[in-house]
């Protein structure tokens, strides 16, 4: 096993989640009440049960208005009052909202909602339940002490992030991220919604537990618009469709870019701060929304410049690269 030297050096000072708790302005409060905003463990459990329900709001106020209900000695009675109390605990990264201009028309305003990006990084890389599953430093794994066979098990393992922590600082550390996103349809027979959701997660977390849906690796980041555009053209409506998830992907990746170019001090999940590069190593697609991203033809590679005549060729064609997706567009 040989590691990448001078590798992800840690400073003091970082905090993890827990950290915050302490320094929230109602810990006091904590002290006196554990289970503070509710009075006790009974009203906790009540509430985190209705939180995490999926109820809708007017189903909230309905059972809290029932007789039975009304005999617990609860601390809230509308659904209003109950959100309002978990508001009052210290939260993960915030959703934000933004209308997202275009120069054509639209049945309806284009809204894009979305968190923070390197909030939800530093939401998984600091995170206690990740202290020992995750790897920090490239590595290489031989099979024996000559080092004549190398072994790849995972990101980390690989030659990319290798190649990617010599061309940053010393004492610096690659946090890589991966996107997945996938649309979905919600409702088949009425309605015909659909929602495209858009997931990130990190390459340091071990294979095996970021591949567990139990490990809860992958973050909500954003919900991707899907609008209906106005054209004379009828074919024009999925190239704007497609145009709007690329403007939407760099308004939501913004702060990703600029921590790729000039870093950002996160805290572990031992509270060490670490000097931190956000690189982009991977996005989970399907074959389609692969193709929207490379900006190719339906019947056109989006890894290669092979197009559908040359799937059978017996040689590997020239890869698409971000000049040659430049190129065409």
């Amino acid at each position: 096993l040989v590691t990448f030297p001078r590798a992800a050096e840690i400073f003091e000072g970082g905090e993890t989640f827990l950290t915050r708790f302490e320094l929230d302005p109602y810990s006091v409060c904590w002290h006196l009440v554990p289970f503070y905003p509710f009075t006790n463990l009974d009203d906790w459990r009540v509430a985190n049960f209705l939180l995490t329900s999926g109820l809708s709001m007017r189903a909230l106020d309905e059972f809290l208005s029932l007789q039975a209900t009304k005999n617990m000695p609860l601390s809230f009675w509308t659904a209003k009052d109950l959100c309002a109390r978990a508001e009052l605990l210290p939260s993960g990264p915030r959703w934000k909202f933004q209308i997202v201009p275009t120069t054509h028309s639209t049945k309806e305003p284009i809204q894009l909602y979305f968190q923070d990006t390197l909030d939800c990084v530093e939401a998984l890389f600091n995170h206690p339940f990740f202290e020992d599953k995750m790897d920090f430093t490239p590595f290489r794994l031989f099979t024996t002490a000559e080092r004549v066979m190398q072994v790849f098990t995972k990101w980390m393992s690989s030659d990319g992030a290798w190649d990617m922590q010599s061309k940053i600082p010393e004492g610096s550390m690659v946090c890589d991220v991966i996107l997945s996103s996938n649309k979905t349809n919600i409702t088949n027979m009425c309605g015909g919604r659909v929602a495209h959701p858009l997931l990130i997660s990190l390459a340091n977390i071990k294979m095996k537990v970021r591949n567990k849906a139990s490990s809860h690796t992958f973050l909500l980041l954003a919900l991707m618009p899907i609008p209906q555009f106005i054209h004379l053209v009828p074919r024009m409506c999925s190239v704007l469709q497609e145009r709007l998830f690329h403007q939407c992907l760099d308004i939501v990746l913004k702060p990703l870019k600029q921590a790729a170019r000039f870093s950002r001090m996160m805290s572990d999940p031992v509270r060490n701060l670490q000097y931190c590069f956000t690189h982009l190593v991977s996005y989970i697609v399907d074959t389609p929304e692969a193709r929207m991203l490379a900006c190719v033809h339906g019947n056109t590679s989006p890894v290669t410049t092979a197009m559908y005549k040359d799937f059978g060729d017996p040689y590997h064609h020239p890869p698409c690269t971000r000049t040659v997706v430049f190129y065409r567009v």
